[in-house]
C-alpha cells in the first residue's frame, strides 16, 4: 500500500474557514462544501492527529504489474505534462517505439494513458507567445499573494481575496456540440447581430461569493464605477483584488478605493485568473440559444446568476496556488 499527498481544495477551504474564524461549526462547513458532517469530522480528526500532511495523505492500492517499465512510464508522464502533448493515442504508440524501442498495442497504450495516467484528448487553450513563463511560475509560488495578505492581515483587517475581470455578451449565437443519432448532422439557428454589453465581475474563491454589474463597454470610466460599487458592497471589509494588466485596469486615472488593494497578475496570462472559468461556465449555458433582443439576453443572464450557487463558484475558482497562499497566510 503506497502513500501520497493529494491537494484536495475542499480540505484547504475547510482549514481556512476554521483558522480565519469564518465558519466554525462542522455541520455548517459540511453544508457549504456539500459534504456529509461525518466527512468533515473525519478530516478534522486526521488533521489533529498528524497535521496538514496527514490530512492530505491518500492511500493507493497496488495494481497489476505494468506492461511497460517504470522509466518509460515516467518519461511519458513528463512528456504529457509539458503542455505540448500528443495529437493522438497512435502518436504515443509511435513515441514509445522511437524513444524506448517498445512495441505496444494501441489498446494497451490507450488504457494506460486514459485511465492510469488520466490523460485524454483536449482542445488546447490558446496561450500568448508573449507570455513570460518565469513570471507566471513566480506568481503561482504565491510571493505576491502572500506579501499582500501578510501586510494587510497584520494590520488586523478583515481581508478577502478576490479575482476580477470582464466578459462581453451579445446577440451573436454561441454554438456548441449536441448529441444526435448516428449519421445525423446537427443544425442550430444562429444570429450574427453584434449588439452586446459587458459584465464586470469579481469572485471570492474561498466563499463562492460573486459580484457583478453590467456596463455598455470596457474602459477605465466604467471600471472606476465598478470599483466604487464593489467598495460599497465590501463595507468595512478589505479586498485584495487580482486583476490582469488591461489598459482600463492600470490607467493612472483610476482612483482605487481605500478598501481595495490591486494585485496585478503577469501580462498575457488570463489562465491565472479563476473568474475566467466562471465566464466559461456561464457561457456554456448560452450555447445554441437564440435571443430575440438584447433585453431577452439580459434576462437570461440574470436568471443564470440567480441560479448560481456558492458551491459552483468555489468549484470552478478554487485554484491550488490561491488556496495554498490563503492557508499559509492564515497559519501565521
Amino acid at each position: 500500500m503506497s502513500i501520497s499527498l493529494h491537494l484536495n481544495p475542499y480540505k484547504l477551504i475547510m482549514l481556512w474557514w476554521i483558522k480565519s474564524g469564518l465558519v466554525l461549526e462542522q455541520q455548517e462547513i459540511g453544508k457549504r462544501l456539500a459534504k456529509d458532517t461525518s466527512t468533515v469530522t473525519r478530516w478534522l480528526q486526521r488533521y489533529r492527529s498528524g497535521g496538514i500532511s496527514e490530512l492530505l495523505k491518500i492511500k493507493k492500492a497496488p495494481g497489476a504489474k505494468p506492461k511497460i517499465h517504470d522509466a518509460a512510464i515516467a518519461g511519458l508522464e513528463q512528456e504529457l505534462k509539458t503542455g505540448k502533448g500528443f495529437s493522438s493515442y497512435g502518436a504515443i504508440v509511435d513515441w514509445l517505439k522511437q524513444e524506448y524501442e517498445l512495441e505496444m498495442e494501441y489498446a494497451t497504450v490507450y488504457a494506460l494513458v486514459r485511465y492510469k495516467l488520466g490523460a485524454k484528448l483536449k482542445v488546447p487553450r490558446p496561450q500568448s507567445h508573449k507570455q513570460d513563463e518565469k513570471l507566471v511560475s513566480e506568481f503561482k509560488k504565491n510571493s505576491g499573494i502572500l506579501d499582500s495578505l501578510e501586510k494587510h492581515l497584520a494590520q488586523g483587517k478583515c481581508v478577502r481575496y478576490m479575482c476580477q475581470d470582464e466578459t462581453r455578451l451579445g446577440l451573436k449565437t454561441l454554438t456548441g456540440k449536441v448529441i444526435t443519432a448516428s449519421g445525423v448532422k446537427p443544425t442550430v439557428p444562429v444570429k450574427w447581430d453584434r449588439e452586446n454589453f459587458w459584465i464586470y465581475g469579481a469572485i471570492e474563491p474561498l466563499t463562492g461569493q460573486h459580484f457583478q454589474q453590467e456596463y455598455p463597454k470596457l474602459n477605465g470610466d466604467y471600471f472606476q464605477q465598478f470599483l466604487d460599487w464593489l467598495s460599497q458592497q465590501l463595507a468595512e471589509d478589505y479586498a485584495i483584488l487580482q486583476i490582469d494588466q488591461a489598459p482600463a485596469h492600470i490607467s493612472s486615472a483610476i482612483n482605487w478605493p481605500e478598501n481595495i488593494i490591486p494585485l496585478l497578475q503577469p501580462p498575457h496570462s488570463p489562465e491565472l485568473n479563476p473568474i475566467e472559468r466562471l465566464w466559461q461556465f456561464l457561457k456554456k449555458s448560452l450555447k445554441n440559444e437564440l435571443f430575440s433582443s438584447i433585453q431577452n439576453l439580459r434576462d437570461r443572464i440574470q436568471q443564470l446568476f440567480n441560479q448560481l450557487t456558492f458551491e459552483q463558484v468555489i468549484s470552478v475558482s478554487s485554484y491550488n496556488f490561491i488556496l495554498e497562499a490563503l492557508f499559509y497566510a492564515a497559519s501565521y
